[in-house]
């Protein structure tokens, strides 16, 4: 029951961090499917075999998709890469603050030895 409860909350936070541009990229993926799956259906049914118009039709529907996902792909790297750059900086942070607690620590003990 834990387990089940677990993996629903770690859908819920999922589906809360899907920004705009991914529901925009999702949206317009999906018209672009559906607008060019038909322009190709219609133009099958014009010639009703393989022709050039139809090749370029299909390659030019799929490169269009591949540039949809590209982007998509591209967008949740960025994402990812402002989250490692954001703990990268709070531990720079926390390791200078150590370099410097150490610092301290070594000025007071030659303080120490040389009295």
């Amino acid at each position: 029951m834990k387990k089940e409860a677990e993996m629903f909350q770690n859908v819920i936070d999922l589906l809360k961090k899907v920004t705009f541009f991914e529901k925009a990229v999702l949206i317009i993926g999906l018209f672009t499917i559906a607008i060019g799956f038909y322009f190709i259906q219609r133009i099958y049914v014009i010639d009703q075999q393989l022709s050039w118009l139809m090749l370029i039709a299909i390659f030019s529907w799929l490169s269009l998709l591949l540039l949809i996902i590209i982007s998509s792909l591209n967008a949740n790297v960025k994402e990812e890469l402002s989250e490692v750059i954001r703990e990268s900086a709070d531990e720079t942070r926390l390791l200078k603050e150590i370099t410097h607690q150490l610092l301290d620590e070594i000025k007071l003990l030659r303080k120490g030895v040389k009295k």
